[in-house]
């Protein structure tokens, strides 16, 4: 899966490119590499389709239009020097960018900016990877984990074979919630679906549901007002009572995410550790909260010490996450048996289990 002496900008030192994108994935590819740990020279320039950028600087380096970018790229393989564009997105709007290139048959070295991260980071951590592969419980996870790492590592944006249906619970991992005395947490509830499923499994189920959003709260308010057993709390769960930025998105609830930077948007809202907040012990804990996991478990550290819950974690949120979450929980308690599973045909959607 990876050597000791590979080099992954190899490719790209010495030689111009182009780093398509001035948002979150392209904008931490650049601080990442290019200030903090100067693997690579600053870019070429920036590339970004939104007309209001083409012309400003970032950075001190120039956002270009993408007809500008067409138009050097051709100038550069007439004078047969060679350039590179470093795609700074991810999901649907990478498969447009492509898409944009391949139309205007841009004869340049294409790379992901996603892909070369997770090699990176992932050939630094094959250790870490090897140690957390013998956690699993089952040969199934081991490949699943490996697999899927493998396929960031090499750019591979779609793999049939990885998709597991019944994300989270009512599963081969999580068969059922039939307990009399089921307690279940629900970090990132989205339009409450893990919920209903929960309760259609379990009408007894009782249930803490955790969203920031102020509209989706109110709309999940009167969703369950006939739910005494469901309690709904405004808040994001943090390592620490704190108000943090939240980023929220209306079109697709499920993106909307936490704001920590110096520059981070977004509404104002209140973030607890579960441990401040839940007076019962929770007997499941399912945590989808784009990239706030991490801090969310250390703010659960005492529950999951004390009464070892069953964990359904997001991990696809950040790469790092592959690797800090499982040794994070292991450290709580050590009696866990991990499993791995993938609910996406893509890199999205994939659950560490904690039982």
């Amino acid at each position: 899966m990876y050597a000791d002496d590979v080099d992954t900008f190899s490719d790209l030192r010495g030689i111009d490119y182009v780093l398509w994108g001035t948002g979150r994935v392209a904008q931490a590819f650049y601080q990442t590499y290019c200030v903090a740990q100067k693997c690579l020279q600053d870019p070429l320039c920036w590339c970004d389709n939104a007309g209001h950028k083409q012309g400003t600087e970032m950075d001190g380096i120039p956002v270009q239009s993408s007809e500008k970018v067409f138009e050097l790229s051709r100038v550069y393989y007439l004078k047969g020097r060679p350039l590179a564009i470093v795609i700074g997105a991810t999901g649907i709007n990478l498969l447009q960018i492509v898409s944009q290139l391949e139309q205007q048959a841009v004869r340049a070295k294409i790379c992901s900016a996603v892909q070369l991260d997770a090699a990176h980071y992932f050939t630094e951590h094959r250790r870490d990877i090897e140690e957390i592969s013998t956690m699993f419980a089952d040969e199934k996870s081991r490949q699943l984990y490996r697999r899927l790492i493998d396929n960031m590592m090499c750019g591979r944006p779609v793999d049939f074979s990885l998709a597991e249906t019944d994300q989270y619970f009512s599963n081969d991992v999580i068969p059922s919630l039939d307990d009399d005395d089921e307690v279940f947490v629900d970090a990132g509830v989205c339009g409450g679906e893990e919920i209903d499923k929960a309760l259609a499994m379990n009408p007894r189920i009782r249930v803490h549901a955790f969203e920031p959003d102020a509209r989706s709260c109110g709309l999940l308010r009167e969703k369950y007002s006939d739910c005494p057993q469901v309690v709904l709390y405004p808040y994001a769960l943090w390592d620490e009572e704190a108000q943090l930025m939240f980023s929220g998105n209306q079109a697709t609830p499920s993106a909307s995410r936490l704001e920590t930077g110096a520059d981070a948007q977004g509404d104002v809202i209140r973030a607890m550790p579960l441990d401040a907040v839940l007076t019962e012990p929770p007997t499941l804990i399912k945590m989808d909260i784009e990239g706030a996991e991490y801090n969310a478990l250390l703010g659960a550290e005492q529950m999951i010490r004390e009464h070892h819950p069953k964990l359904a974690v997001c991990v696809y949120h950040s790469i790092e996450d592959y690797i800090r979450i499982p040794l994070l929980i292991r450290s709580f308690y050590s009696g866990y048996r991990f499993y791995f599973r993938h609910h996406s045909v893509t890199s999205g959607e994939s659950v560490l289990y904690a039982l």
